[in-house]
């Protein structure tokens, strides 16, 4: 065969550039592969864009001059990092995308494969660790001449799906002198397997899926009429599954799921955030067993290789688990792409770039395979609802709960009154009464908190003076520990500091926390209640790959009576044992300088009530407020959401507001303040005139409304026009040929936050 000339796409620049290198080593790098090759001394990882046969004309200049032969010989591929990792009909797809939010088809790429395969950071996982994986011998299996040992053996690899690691068999009493023996008898065989923590129990190649034995619940009405509706539904089409919490919707998934892998196809399942998984992925797991994958930012970099390759190497279909990073996975067929908890703004990639939605790709992703989505909420964003009129998305409602429990009654407690009758705590009278009941009751509580931390922030009485973050224009929150020890984090850098005696402007010793946390909270409660049992749930205390998994097993098995977190613990998880829901200080989230904070806020209220009543035992649900005549507070007590997302639409449409109008949001960040202000008011006025020619307004330039972060001056330049329309703005190399060094620019289409 010919010498080839290998294009090899690398993390050089701003954006990647492709080199060429040869194949001495006689690999055969074919377009859509990953591989390792040498760049200026460094060992890097690209993507194989081209191959062709080498150039005569430079062969015979390499071998009529030595000397050229020295300097300009290329360099050869060195090693096969992922064979066809990226097909063209995929890559094509990527392109598309990358050109929607306006970044290089390199930074997609990279924000879609596994982190390690492209970039400079070369992957460790080049040589996998193999190990000894155990099968029944299909020769055997009905067999009935067999020594006791050998007939448990047999029994206890058919429990398991007929093989499991020979690690794992040892571990579990089998001797290694036994195990030999039954390979040398047929009983068993063996074969080396990449060590992979998804699937422990790999599926026979010949297994066909079946229903028999893995359905044991009887749908309601609804559910039936929701999963007939699913399929009658077009190909390429979307499902919006308005049901209430506790209605139902998993085990729809589940029976949609089911449905397409009978029938081939690869099945994938989202979920807004990582502490939602576990839950999850369980109910799949006991469902399809090895089947099911796992994918999100809390696997480590080895595991996502390997759910790639798994993926790409299945010759059977697979359900995916994962968080908005997995809707680019190589799935195909690909039957249907399910969203969970559709509203939930974490779907939105909102920085870095590229800020995509994880949903409008779904759909995207739909329509260019024939597959199906399924947008599942108790509480519908007004963007897929709107939607429902055009006809590009059909509904079905599920209007109640599963063995028809009532939904939770809603109490408002008037903070205000509270104080004037002399309760300055954090606790309500009537809130006090409720917790005092659950002490050997078996019922349980949850607690929604909106800030972690000890304390909101830390000030001075005397001046005013509130302690702030040296490098962002935020102030720092108190945490603390169990000992006692207490001292200043900032959540947006991570910056640390110890808590001071006095204020540093005025000197006075007058200085004091203010607000409360998680932590205070908590701290709070259990000197209150020593009778209950309290556990925490956030971002500090659920680190780890199973912390969400541990703390909600805890909680679950009894270990705890309240739970205490932030707004995560409001997300689609089911607790049969909680019956009462408390927002302990609403205020904090009613006011918030956001467009959206009115949907998302009381989004928010409605699925944390959805916690409560699950079980045999009604919920209640506890709102504390200085605000009880706010909208927000008004469309939870009556509970119908509907109503509220009709109001909303009125007053968005008529302010011309998204989702009734498109906006993209330009920020720019420098470590000179003066240089990214510059570089904001050249950018606006040379965008001026374009959008104006579109139908497009320009907003600003301003400060963000955090203007400091990590050091970093930030402005940002807001950008209106027609719902409909493309964002006008030029091509991206014209876009940052106008931004200078040291600044960087994000582009952030159909922004949820500013």
């Amino acid at each position: 065969m010919e010498n080839l000339e290998i294009e090899v796409w690398l993390e050089v620049g701003r954006e990647g550039r492709s080199f060429t290198y040869c194949d001495k080593k006689k690999l055969f790098p074919e377009v859509g592969d990953i591989v390792s090759v040498f760049l200026r001394g460094r060992l890097m990882n690209g993507l194989v864009i081209d191959t062709r046969p080498s150039s005569t004309d430079f062969n015979e200049r390499i071998e009529k001059n030595p000397l050229f032969n020295k300097r300009r010989s290329l360099n050869s591929v060195e090693a096969i990092v992922q064979k066809a990792a990226v097909d063209s009909s995929w890559r094509e797809w990527i392109q598309t995308i990358a050109n929607k939010y306006y970044t290089s088809q390199f930074r997609m790429l990279k924000t879609a494969l596994p982190s390690g395969w492209l970039g400079q950071k070369v992957s460790s996982q080049q040589q996998l660790k193999k190990l000894w994986m155990i099968y029944i011998s299909k020769d055997v299996k009905q067999n009935n001449n067999l020594s006791r040992r050998e007939s448990d053996l047999k029994s206890f690899l058919e429990s398991l799906g007929g093989n499991i690691w020979q690690k794992d068999l040892l571990k579990s009493g089998f001797s290694s002198s036994f195990l030999n023996k039954c390979l040398l008898n047929g009983l068993i065989k063996r074969e080396k397997k990449v060590a992979s923590s998804f699937s422990p129990n790999e599926v026979d190649d010949t297994a066909n899926f079946s229903l028999s034995n893995r359905e044991h619940f009887t749908l309601t009405q609804e559910q039936e009429a929701a999963i007939c509706k699913y399929l009658e539904l077009p190909p390429a089409k979307a499902l919006l599954l308005w049901g209430v919490t506790g209605s139902g919707k998993t085990e729809i998934y589940l029976r949609i799921v089911a449905n397409e892998l009978l029938v081939g196809k690869h099945c994938l399942v989202l979920t807004p955030e990582i502490g939602l998984i576990p839950q999850l992925l369980d109910r799949f797991k006991s469902r399809f067993g090895s089947l099911v994958v796992e994918y999100h930012s809390g696997c480590s970099e080895k595991e996502r290789i390997l759910a790639w390759r798994q993926l790409l190497n299945s010759k059977q279909p697979m359900v995916v688990v994962g968080t908005r990073s997995a809707i680019f996975l190589p799935l195909c067929p690909l039957g249907v792409v399910i969203l969970d908890e559709e509203h939930d703004s974490s779907y939105k990639q909102e920085s870095p770039m590229p800020c995509y939605h994880a949903r409008e790709i779904a759909l995207d992703r739909a329509k260019k395979t024939n597959a199906k989505v399924v947008l599942g909420s108790a509480t519908p964003s007004l963007s897929s609802w709107k939607n429902l009129d055009g006809g590009s998305i059909e509904l079905v409602k599920l209007s109640r709960r599963i063995a028809n429990q009532s939904m939770p009654k809603v109490k408002v407690v008037d903070m205000r009154e509270e104080l004037a009758n002399g309760n300055r705590g954090l606790v309500s009278r009537l809130l006090f009464k409720y917790l005092s009941e659950l002490s050997g009751s078996g019922e349980q509580a949850v607690v929604l908190v909106p800030r972690r931390g000890y304390n909101s922030f830390i000030s001075c009485r005397s001046c005013g003076e509130v302690v702030q973050c040296p490098h962002c224009d935020v102030s720092l929150t108190v945490h603390g520990n169990s000992r006692g020890d207490k001292w200043l984090r900032c959540h947006w850098c991570d910056y640390r500091s110890p808590i001071g005696v006095k204020c540093e402007a005025c000197g006075s010793l007058a200085f004091k926390p203010f607000g409360s946390g998680t932590q205070r909270v908590f701290d709070y409660l259990s000197n209150e209640f020593p009778s209950l049992r309290f556990l925490r749930f956030d971002r500090d205390t659920t680190g780890g790959r199973d912390g969400h998994r541990r703390l909600l097993e805890k909680f679950g098995t009894g270990d705890a009576d309240v739970l205490i977190g932030t707004q995560m613990l409001s997300k689609g998880m089911d607790l049969p044992g909680v019956t009462l829901a408390v927002v302990l200080a609403a205020d904090g989230l009613l006011h918030q300088p956001d467009l959206c904070s009115e949907e998302q806020t009381l989004q928010l209220f409605m699925q944390l009530a959805g916690r409560a009543g699950r079980g045999e035992k009604p919920g209640r649900v506890i709102i504390q407020t200085y605000s009880p005549h706010h909208p927000v507070i008004q469309h939870f007590v009556d509970g119908d959401y509907e109503k509220f997302l009709q109001r909303e639409a009125m007053v968005r449409r008529e302010s011309n507001l998204i989702p009734f109008s498109r906006a993209c949001l330009l920020r720019l960040s420098s470590e000179t303040a003066s240089l990214v202000t510059d570089s904001a008011y050249k950018l606006a006025n040379f965008l001026k005139p374009i959008c104006e020619e579109q139908g497009w307004i320009v907003v600003g330039p301003a400060p963000a409304l955090v203007q400091r972060v990590g050091g970093k001056t930030r402005w940002q330049i807001l950008l209106h026009g027609p719902e409909e329309s493309y964002l006008p703005l030029p091509d991206q190399n014209i876009i940052w040929s106008k931004i200078p060094k040291g600044v960087h620019l994000s582009i952030n289409p159909d922004p949820l936050q500013l």
